[in-house]
């Protein structure tokens, strides 16, 4: 279960969400429970983060200074990982978010650590968004994981039995 603050209207709430399945949520709200369902998401975690950078004055020493502040291109990565992204996009760069499954949306990624039981589609398949295209299980729950969009699947990254961590591609669909 989670547990979010929320304002409406200047005005706090508490919120308890417990997942009751894939995409069927009991939500609590001032004391009146709500099942709600999922029909759709975008995982925000591989979205690309820009950080704020602000320009500090240099101090008398700088080659002391530098050396103990951070590089530039450490900066997104520490962002990241700031705004709760995951870690494994939090490499600092396109190949780091790429390895993690994030690098655009042309593929499907895993929604949760687990083990592929079925692979329910083929390199070249036409699919539908809708269509299911694998079942993961994930804390001793089958996991049907549909097509995000309608496409035509150019390659699959995963097989039967195969463990997989949050955020890999499963599935690149063909542009």
């Amino acid at each position: 279960m989670r547990r979010y603050t929320i304002s409406v209207n200047n005005t706090s709430k508490v919120v308890d969400v417990e997942a009751v399945g894939a995409n069927l949520f009991r939500v609590q709200i001032d004391g009146r429970l709500v099942d709600v369902t999922l029909d759709d998401h975008r995982d925000l975690a591989h979205s690309a983060i820009t950080p704020a950078v602000t320009p500090r004055a240099v101090s008398a020493a700088p080659a002391a200074h530098t050396a103990s502040a951070p590089l530039a291109s450490d900066a997104p990565a520490a962002s990241a990982t700031a705004q709760g992204a995951a870690p494994a996009a939090s490499g600092g760069g396109p190949r780091a978010a790429a390895a993690a499954g994030g690098g655009g949306r042309d593929k499907m990624t895993v929604p949760m650590p687990g083990v592929i039981l079925t692979v329910d589609t083929a390199v070249g398949a036409s699919v539908k968004r809708g269509d299911s295209l694998m079942v993961l299980e994930a804390m001793k729950m089958k996991n049907e994981l549909k097509a995000p969009k309608d496409g035509v699947v150019a390659e699959i990254y995963v097989a039967a039995g195969q463990q997989v961590k949050f955020g890999e591609t499963l599935v690149r669909f063909e542009a």
